[in-house]
């Protein structure tokens, strides 16, 4: 269980209630104190720091589902009689009506912002730093004896760029506007800093990604198998990608998706029985469809994924396909009924990404994720990476980009969907605007099920895709699970629900309470609705 040396008395009865994350413990004092400036003397600290860097990503993933697949219309919490805390914590997330003192709201920021602060140590030390001005990442001049060539400085620089990058997407898709840290600041200064625009979010997103596009490796795939996963040029150039679909800014998007299409080696993986499955073993870790993933370790190191923890069945009955991993287990993260009714029923994606079991009565059924399920020997202990990018992303970012039905979207389109349906998509069936656009969401959907994206991808669908709106696909969602939800112990109405939609709860999480109460010198806004 993580714990924090800092918290307000508002998180106490919900903290004693924590979801178990990772073995270790994550003390977070002060997310702004300064690191030691004697630590980087020699190449070899630059290896060892950025490495650090990296295993910091690790931390946020036990909380983001709760904040993203929950949120949106892909899972749920299938306990509508909990009176657990910690449970109606995740259900309030379901239903827009997350409280700012919500504990893994709070978790998920605070675990952001310190692996943020392990970034910024970095980048200080190589005096690599954003010129709001100009909307770029600038290199002070070093002295002779500095120990990194020019490239190799750019190259760390770059990959910091890339999860610093990561990380204020998140942030700034899920709270809006936050707190732009760029480097380290001490205690008192902290106290000083007020939110910053999201618009100025991006531009600081946008300045690292260039950074990081402009100077991580050019590496093809081929040539960097194996290597450990680091953050690469192509990786950059997708994410970057991404932001400016977020953006609205379709025609900037297109040419890094096409470049990393072709000429970045990566691809889609198509051979053998199980080739979706494929790309997501334990034993195919890095495949040619992982451009960027959050890596995990097992071996009872502290360095492995809590996910097939959380998310597998909490009884012993047993369910086709689903391992029961050692240890508590939090049967969280459900897929929906209508989830699993969407996909065709020969979709081998259905078939993997989500277990099912036949319930009392018999006309209904119970589903569990099977994507991060594994057995494991210790507790909190997956060896799963969490895929981050992959190429068919790019491939369906294209089709989002370019919008309209032509010869290489529709080949883009049914690339995907062909390696794991057998019934291939016709071309009368997204010659018009609305079906393409349903077609290149659903596919989306079914592709990227459990993996962070769907609440993102609809949001963003509203720009990019209009005819898919994030609220109306939600008050769809509420009346196909109204049977669930007037199921609590003080049910909702489908009318309920979809006020709640219309709610601004709807657009954006609190910022956590504790920013907000602890800082008794610059008053911190707070979201519209909370």
């Amino acid at each position: 269980m993580k714990t924090y040396n800092k918290i307000n008395k508002l998180f106490i009865l919900f903290s004693i209630f924590s979801l178990a994350s990772c073995s270790d413990n994550l003390d977070v004092d002060n997310v702004n104190t300064p690191t030691q400036d004697a630590f980087y003397k020699s190449a070899s600290d630059f290896t060892v720091g950025l490495n650090g860097c990296y295993s910091t990503l690790r931390a946020p993933i036990a909380y983001e589902w709760m904040l993203t697949e929950v949120r949106s219309d892909n899972t749920y919490l299938n306990n509508y009689g909990t009176t657990n805390p910690q449970n109606l914590q995740i259900i309030s997330n379901d239903v827009f009506e997350a409280p700012s003192f919500d504990l893994f709201i709070e978790q998920y920021w605070a675990t952001t912002y310190t692996s943020i602060r392990s970034i910024n140590g970095l980048t200080d030390a190589l005096g690599a730093t954003y010129n709001q001005s100009t909307g770029t990442i600038d290199y002070a001049a070093t002295a002779a004896t500095f120990p990194l060539s020019t490239a190799e400085r750019k190259r760390i620089a770059g990959e910091a760029s890339f999860m610093r990058a990561y990380h204020y997407f998140n942030l700034v898709r899920t709270y809006g506007g936050v707190f732009l840290l760029d480097k380290i600041v001490t205690p008192d200064e902290a106290l000083l800093l007020s939110r910053s625009t999201s618009a100025d979010i991006y531009k600081f997103i946008i300045a690292d990604l260039k950074n990081a596009k402009d100077n991580c490796t050019t590496a093809k795939y081929l040539a960097t198998a194996g290597t450990g996963g680091a953050a690469t040029k192509w990786a950059a150039e997708a994410l970057l990608a991404k932001v400016y679909l977020t953006l609205g800014q379709k025609t900037d998007a297109i040419p890094l998706l096409t470049d990393v299409i072709s000429a970045s080696g990566h691809s889609l993986i198509t051979a053998g029985t199980t080739p979706y499955a494929d790309v997501f073993s334990a034993t195919n870790e890095l495949n040619a469809e992982i451009l960027f993933a959050i890596r995990f370790k097992s071996g009872s190191l502290g360095y492995g994924s809590s996910l097939s923890n959380l998310f597998s069945s909490t009884t012993d009955q047993k369910i086709t396909g689903l391992v029961y991993p050692t240890g508590t287990r939090g049967g969280y993260n459900n897929p929906t009924p209508e989830l699993y009714t969407s996909y065709a029923t020969n979709d081998t994606r259905r078939t993997f990404n989500i277990k099912t079991k036949t319930a009392t009565p018999a006309s209904s059924q119970l589903f569990w994720s099977g994507k991060h399920n594994i057995a494991v020997a210790s507790l909190n202990d997956s060896e799963l990476d969490c895929p981050v990018l992959r190429y068919s992303d790019v491939l369906l970012m294209y089709c989002e980009a370019v919008g309209v039905y032509n010869t290489t979207t529709f080949a883009y389109l049914t690339q995907v969907h062909n390696r794991s349906v057998p019934t291939a998509i016709t071309a009368a069936s997204v010659s018009t605007q609305a079906t393409y656009e349903k077609a290149v969401a659903n596919e989306r959907r079914w592709e990227f099920a459990m993996e962070n994206q769907r609440w993102f991808d609809l949001l963003r669908f509203t720009t990019t895709m209009p005819t898919v709106n994030a609220k109306a696909v939600m008050k769809s969602h509420f009346a196909l699970m109204s049977t669930y939800y007037t199921q609590f112990n003080n049910p909702y109405t489908t009318a309920q629900l979809e006020a709640k939609v219309d709610n601004p709860k709807f657009d954006l999480s609190p910022i956590p309470n504790v920013e907000i109460v602890t800082n008794t010198k610059n008053p911190i806004t707070q979201n519209t609705g909370y």
